[in-house]
């Protein structure tokens, strides 16, 4: 019997360790998201300038209308002039999806436009792999909450892969659909290379976003 004891008292503890290791190291899991770029209040991180406009909405899960896109992403691209510079983000976690961060995003952090990015693209884990889901302040057309530098958050687009990538790399396919869609905001915007950023070069002091595997010279 005492074997016994100790076998359960052994599996016991072993569970309890592997329990507190998931839901501490998995905000999704935990409800502690530390996204690196949603650290800002909200009222500070969305300041914008007069010419553009506000407004709220959930997540767009329907694909929106095509309008001329140079690689053939189903995303809508509307005339606009604010649009200066593209600023890349992990979301810090294993999984997820826009839904899931809008959520966190409005009732944890208080930001009454919800989703702090302009796209998310999935990794296959509560998302689709590569796939590109579109935001309502994309939608709208409104300034982006995912940089401490209110300015970036109003001039710049804000796409967030999902994954933790201090831990690992992008998947193939969320590489494939990032420069997809970079190249479609090129296109658009005109926005210049120099002015496709990394979330730590933005924020330098704050943040290590999209962390160290990150292979940022597939985009320079």
């Amino acid at each position: 019997m005492k074997a016994v004891d100790l076998l359960l008292t052994a599996a016991t503890f072993i569970a309890f360790v592997l329990a507190v290791y998931l839901f501490s190291s998995d905000p999704v899991l935990s409800g502690s998201v530390n996204w690196a770029e949603d650290r800002a209040p909200e009222g500070k991180a969305s300041a914008k300038p007069a010419d553009i406009k506000q407004n709220t909405g959930a997540v767009s899960s329907l694909p929106v209308p095509i309008s001329a896109p140079a690689q053939g992403l189903a995303i809508n691209y509307p005339p606009a002039t604010q649009w200066k510079y593209i600023v890349i983000h992990n979301s810090g976690t294993r999984q997820g999806n826009a839904k899931m961060f809008d959520t966190y995003h409005r009732n944890e952090k208080g930001m009454k436009d919800g989703l702090a990015y302009h796209f998310v693209i999935g990794n296959g884990k509560k998302s689709k792999d590569g796939g590109i889901e579109v935001g309502k302040r994309w939608d709208r057309q409104i300034a982006g909450a995912h940089c401490y530098d209110s300015r970036m958050n109003c001039e710049s687009v804000g796409i967030c892969l999902v994954g933790d990538f201090n831990e690992s790399k992008p998947t193939a396919r969320q590489m494939e659909s990032l420069l997809k869609l970079i190249a479609d905001l090129q296109t658009q915007y005109r926005i210049p290379k120099a002015n496709i950023l990394l979330h730590k070069e933005v924020d330098k002091r704050q943040t290590d976003c999209p962390g160290r595997k990150f292979p940022a010279n597939k985009i320079r």
